[in-house]
């Protein structure tokens, strides 16, 4: 079962598993996570083996104005799903996020020990779900995502991710702002619907998942746009150097777990070129 499977991430899993799995994709109307009595009776209904959480508001923007709403979604949601599998016996993977590292005033690739202090809503209900999600499943497996892109040509559900904010920009003739003070990550979602399975044989737990990086985001634009063919882009990607300046934003995730487990993501920079290069072709 995946859930969320009209978003950016869900949609792509049920594209990729539809012909290897029976596969659940329930709407929200027919499997409303804000309502424990209805997760519990789709579920005993179900009775999936795997459950794939994804459904979320994940607009950090967004969960900061709505912060009862982001809540109700993101912690609550996936306490009631994991309830449910309790219950029910499936084995749970469900998404947090990198976000759960922001605030955290170290620098280089963090670990999924380290010490969290997330700053915003969003990170801050991030990391109360994965507690409250282990506690009541252990055996569950909370995977930390980086900011996942697409290709712009994509006919799928595109989110606001950084190839996209490049093509945009780079044909609208705007510029775009990148700070020099913020490290982190991104991701190909392709490389994460494709290690899925393996995520899902994982002990239970939390694990870093996605690509790691070592430059600061200008630095990581500057080098997608070329990827992306635009050359110098040096004249519109523009440094941002006041924002982060009194403690910078790492994000950057370790990602030695996973691979102690065979599971890889190519670096940042890599993987934008891997992507660009072979693409995943959904027709």
């Amino acid at each position: 079962m995946i859930t969320g499977g009209s978003g950016f991430l869900g949609s792509r899993l049920a594209l990729y598993f539809k012909d290897k799995y029976e596969l659940l994709t329930p709407t929200h109307a027919e499997l409303n996570i804000s309502r424990e009595e209805a997760v519990r009776a789709y579920m005993e209904e179900h009775r999936p083996d795997v459950v794939v959480h994804c459904a979320a508001l994940s607009n950090t923007w967004y969960c900061e104005q709505h912060a009862e709403e982001s809540h109700r979604v993101n912690v609550q949601g996936t306490v009631r799903i994991a309830k449910a599998c309790k219950l029910t016996g499936a084995k749970l993977v469900f998404m947090s996020s990198d976000q759960v590292y922001n605030g955290t005033p170290l620098l280089g690739l963090l670990p999924e020990d380290v010490v969290l202090q997330p700053v915003n809503v969003y990170g801050c209900h991030k990391m109360e779900a994965e507690q409250r999600a282990l506690w009541n499943l252990p055996d569950a497996v909370g995977l930390r995502l980086t900011w996942m892109y697409d290709l712009p040509t994509s006919a799928m559900k595109l989110n606001t991710n950084i190839l996209v904010n490049l093509q945009k920009a780079h044909d609208e003739g705007t510029t775009v702002k990148a700070a020099t003070h913020e490290y982190r990550g991104v991701t190909n979602v392709w490389e994460v619907v494709r290690n899925m399975e393996k995520a899902i044989e994982l002990p239970g737990g939390i694990y870093n998942f996605g690509s790691g990086n070592a430059l600061n985001s200008h630095t990581l634009f500057l080098e997608a746009a070329k990827l992306l063919g635009f050359g110098d882009a040096s004249a519109w990607i523009l440094p941002d150097e006041e924002r982060f300046a009194e403690q910078p934003r790492n994000l950057t995730m370790d990602p030695s777990r996973i691979e102690q487990h065979g599971i890889h993501f190519h670096d940042s920079v890599e993987g934008i070129e891997q992507a660009l290069k072979y693409p995943y072709r959904t027709e």
